[in-house]
């Protein structure tokens, strides 16, 4: 895996390097060469993790990322990265993404005990660095919002399905990525929004 990581980087560094201004062509290239470089990395520190060659008492790097907390019957899970594109999927990511969102849950646990809703509204807050021109890029409807649905299901909530949860997906620029997951009763939501009524017909 070492090898790979290496050969990743310097495909990365032709693509940047070979001139110097790249064209589009090769800037997207080295787009999708990241995208694969960082499932290699994650790759390489799950197997450090899952096959005991962390130093011991060493945090893992989901329980380095994540924290939890529970405040009046609201439930805060925060990662310090922001939640990835669909694009961005592989099968390393998705697994990194449920360490990170379970290290997050426990840290909760660790606390008090978790709740469980009969009805919850998840409020996902997705918050990315601003960079030079990536305003076009932060598409809602883009993220990968399952990532944390389906691995808050069964332990906050029963089902996804609508007599047992809704969802929010909001965003906004910060300094640094991080990803806030806010669970709460649904009927405490509606209090603080006020209860949608539907026009008359």
């Amino acid at each position: 895996m070492n090898t790979d990581l290496r050969k990743t980087l310097k495909m990365l560094e032709k693509k940047l390097m070979s001139e110097d201004n790249p064209t589009l062509a090769d800037l997207c290239k080295a787009y999708d060469i990241i995208i694969r470089l960082r499932s290699q990395l994650l790759g390489v520190i799950h197997d450090k993790e899952d096959f005991g060659l962390l130093v011991p008492m060493e945090p893992t790097l989901a329980d380095s990322l994540s924290e939890g907390t529970i405040l009046d019957g609201v439930v805060t899970l925060t990662i310090r990265e922001p939640l990835p594109t669909i694009k961005e999927l592989t099968s390393v990511v998705q697994d990194h993404w449920l360490k990170l969102v379970h290290a997050a849950i426990d840290g909760a646990a660790r606390k008090h005990p978790l709740p469980h809703f009969e009805k919850a509204f998840v409020w996902i807050e997705v918050i990315t660095p601003k960079y030079t021109d990536n305003a076009r890029l932060w598409d809602t409807s883009n993220r990968a919002v399952n990532l944390i649905i389906n691995n808050l299901k069964g332990i906050f909530f029963t089902d996804d399905n609508h007599e047992h949860m809704a969802f929010a997906v909001t965003g906004k620029w910060g300094e640094k990525g991080v990803t806030i997951v806010r669970v709460l009763p649904f009927d405490k939501w509606e209090r603080f929004t006020g209860r949608f009524e539907p026009a008359s017909p």
